[in-house]
């Protein structure tokens, strides 16, 4: 479900979760079924509408397609068209304070299985930004690991 400015074919959004949407009746149906800080686009529309309990807005049902995201992968599996299980990267504190979301993703989890699309970039010896898409629904208990994820970002 997205808020009716967003819900119209080819609208392109990222969920934002407020502080009541986990303990939501309606999350695992809304943004739990989301990948946080991940893109998506709506594909298709449906003529059914909620209203959202934390939002207090209008909800549209519609149908969404999650866009490809980056990760840093080690070199021996960041190869365009691999299917792989993702493995968090051993990367430097220089590439974490360059790469801080790429290199510990919370939009993804340990094991998981990724397609690779392609190489973005050469990030250090034996790493590279990739731009991968994954290939199951995501867990909801990733936007637990999200809000603690941002919770730590607005801290000075």
């Amino acid at each position: 479900m997205v808020t009716e400015s967003f819900a119209s074919k080819g609208s392109i959004f990222q969920p934002m979760l407020s502080s009541k949407c986990i303990g939501c009746e309606n999350f695992s149906v809304c943004i739990g079924a989301l990948r946080p800080l991940v893109s998506y686009r709506v594909v298709s529309t449906r003529n059914h509408y909620n209203v959202c309990p934390a939002l207090a807005e209008r909800m549209q049902v519609v149908e969404v397609e999650e866009l490809p995201f980056q990760v840093i992968l080690e070199a021996q599996v960041a190869i365009p068209g691999a299917s792989v299980r993702y493995t968090r990267p051993s990367c430097g504190e220089d590439i974490k304070k360059q790469y801080p979301l790429e290199c510990n993703p919370v939009y993804l989890e340990e094991g998981e299985k990724i397609n690779v699309i392609k190489r973005v970039a050469r990030v250090g010896e034996n790493l590279y930004l990739c731009e991968v898409e994954a290939t199951a629904p995501p867990s909801p208990r990733l936007w637990i690991l999200a809000k603690h994820f941002l919770a730590q970002r607005k801290t000075p």
